[in-house]
């Protein structure tokens, strides 16, 4: 279902994408899918899918079928990106710190804690309450965990050197 379900979301980012680059990646990792799916399977699983209200099936004039997904289906696939999200380690580090800072009031608590633990299991440290670092690149990896949460306007991405660091570098393993 996992494979179905990216064709389907590498289609929905490819329609908001303007980035050539991102496009082509996508392109190819829809082929590279697509390829590795059991057609038979995919008919069942599709059926389902629909059955599911995750993807809407349309004819078209030329009685074409096309697949999209639903809001539902949209949303399920947000949650199966946000509990696999992982940050692309770096092999050499640019001595700049990533500093994820955020005022979440009250009312939003559960979201708070949310954000707190999965910046967490990203493997940030947390410097205080509300200020995490890493010490390498992700900010499309923080920009997707914002948006998930709907949170804009309560954090922030900071790229800065800290000194003094040595704790940090060595609770990272850092040079």
């Amino acid at each position: 279902m996992a494979k179905a379900l990216d064709i389907l979301a590498n289609g929905f980012v490819l329609s908001l994408s303007r980035d050539k680059k991102q496009r082509f990646k996508l392109h190819q990792e829809c082929d590279r899918l697509w390829y590795t799916i059991d057609r038979k399977q995919l008919y069942h699983l599709l059926r389902n899918l629909k059955l599911n209200g995750l993807v809407k099936i349309i004819k078209d004039s030329q009685n074409n079928e096309k697949i999209y997904l639903s809001e539902k289906g949209k949303n399920k696939w947000l949650q199966y990106q946000f509990r696999n999200l992982k940050i692309k380690g770096a092999k050499i580090w640019d001595k700049k710190w990533r500093i994820v800072l955020f005022d979440i009031p009250e009312s939003k608590r559960k979201i708070r804690d949310a954000l707190r633990k999965k910046l967490k299991n990203l493997g940030f440290l947390e410097f205080q309450k509300s200020v995490f670092i890493y010490p390498f690149p992700c900010k499309d990896e923080v920009n997707f965990i914002i948006n998930f949460f709907n949170i804009e306007d309560n954090v922030f991405y900071l790229e800065a050197p800290i000194s003094p660091d040595q704790n940090f570098r060595k609770h990272f393993n850092l040079k």
